[in-house]
């Protein structure tokens, strides 16, 4: 497992309008929200920006010269590697047939000129958040992948609140895998990501966070006080549902590692933690054998 230091840096997103005027108005808009904000003068500039800077948002307009804005969103939803950015239709062309077209062409949500800033800055966060979720999830578990993970632990950090940190992941798992096959090894590891959050969230009245590192790795970032009800929970549901997994599941255990991120701080906390986890999975894995391993980091 690796946890990342702080790496947040501005959210990126390519202004493609013709006009002037429209564009210095959403940039500075976009700029004061705290966005890097690119300027794209036509279509061919906007899809140039776009494969250069990966950007979070594309806020496009309809009619562009050289190549026109339904023709870009076209080209980047049929590109494997694009068709995840997110696309913001601004246009005059205010017709129902006109925001269906825009639609159909890949825009993910349309807005008719004139507009408010207030609500376009309002839309752009809210696309970006929900773009960031969906990219940041595990394709195997559905579950927040490790770039959700850094987050949520740097969140914890920054805001100076006691958190408990527990990396979970499966003894004797490669072997199991090898037995079973890469399908239903994976049905094994989505298995176990919903018995952790049911976990979490019974521990924890609701509340706690399950992320999937990758294999049979997770991460839960809980409070101090349901990390132990967590990890009771969570051997009593694999003790209890494992016999429903393909193959011999027999030989699958638990194995844990707890750190407090008691004393870290936002500069340099999160590498400190990883370490610490680093070494007590470490310890955890080489005390186990069939039987559930917790460990304590120190």
């Amino acid at each position: 497992m690796t946890v990342n230091g702080p790496t947040m840096l501005l959210k990126k997103i390519v202004i493609a309008e013709d006009d002037d005027a429209i564009a210095h108005m959403v940039n500075m808009a976009l700029g004061d929200a705290g966005f890097l904000c690119l300027r794209a003068r036509d279509g061919e500039e906007a899809l140039k920006l776009v494969k250069a800077h990966d950007p979070d948002l594309l806020v496009l307009d309809v009619m562009m010269p050289r190549v026109d804005g339904l023709e870009v969103a076209r080209r980047l939803k049929a590109d494997v590697m694009w068709s995840r950015t997110p696309i913001l239709m601004l246009t005059a062309l205010a017709g129902v047939d006109d925001q269906v077209h825009g639609l159909e062409a890949g825009a993910d949500a349309y807005m008719s000129k004139p507009f408010d800033l207030r609500e376009l800055g309002a839309r752009v966060k809210a696309m970006i958040r929900t773009a960031r979720r969906e990219r940041d999830r595990s394709p195997s578990t559905n579950l927040p992948g490790s770039r959700a993970i850094d987050e949520e632990i740097e969140s914890a950090l920054k805001a100076g609140k006691p958190t408990s940190v527990v990396h979970i992941d499966l003894l004797n798992f490669d072997s199991y895998a090898d037995s079973v096959g890469i399908a239903r090894s994976e049905d094994t590891v989505k298995s176990l990501g919903g018995w952790l959050l049911e976990a979490a969230r019974g521990a924890s009245g609701g509340g706690g966070f399950i992320g999937h590192i990758g294999g049979s790795d997770f991460i839960a970032v809980v409070a101090p006080e349901h990390s132990e009800p967590f990890i009771a929970s969570a051997k009593a549901l694999f003790d209890e549902k494992r016999s429903a997994l393909p193959g011999e599941p027999v030989q699958l255990a638990l194995v844990m590692a707890v750190a407090p991120t008691d004393g870290l701080t936002l500069n340099g906390g999160a590498d400190e933690l990883g370490r610490r986890l680093g070494k007590a999975m470490k310890q955890a894995k080489a005390a186990g054998q069939t039987n559930h391993v917790v460990w304590s980091a120190s």
